[in-house]
């Protein structure tokens, strides 16, 4: 490959870090517990929680609180030390699957209690399971 200069062109990778020096990861399957008042009130006979709804949060908002909430604990330091990503977002459950560094497991395990609130709604985060791959977390 020869551009106009008469310089040969440099392929680019498309893999420039090693998978060996990339570090190893962890997956953290989390809930979010969201539960609404229900618009009738419940008679002398029933239970509170049968009218409650779970209301269905979404993946934007999801990660945008934990991004928010990681980033006033840990700052962006630490936040890149952690290499959060959502990987994975089930609306119907709101659960969700995080990978991050195995060295700041227990860390984004702590920081993940602290969400508060998705978009508008107050949440209660519950962590559900933690692997070492996304296989054995959906099984």
């Amino acid at each position: 490959y020869y551009s106009s200069g008469f310089m040969p062109v440099q392929k680019k990778s498309l893999n420039p870090i090693p998978s060996s020096m990339r570090g190893k990861k962890r997956y953290v399957k989390f809930r979010f517990i969201c539960a609404r008042q229900g618009l009738s009130s419940p008679s002398r006979g029933e239970d509170r929680a049968l009218h409650q709804a779970e209301h269905a949060l979404a993946e934007r908002d999801a990660w945008l609180s934990i991004q928010s909430t990681f980033s006033s604990l840990f700052g962006s330091q630490g936040m890149a030390e952690q290499r959060l990503w959502l990987l994975k977002w089930f609306p119907e459950s709101n659960e969700g699957i995080l990978r991050c560094s195995l060295a700041e497991e227990e860390n984004v395990k702590a920081g993940l209690l602290f969400v508060q609130k998705v978009g508008p709604e107050n949440v209660v985060p519950l962590i559900v399971k933690v692997s070492g791959s996304v296989k054995k977390l959906k099984g």
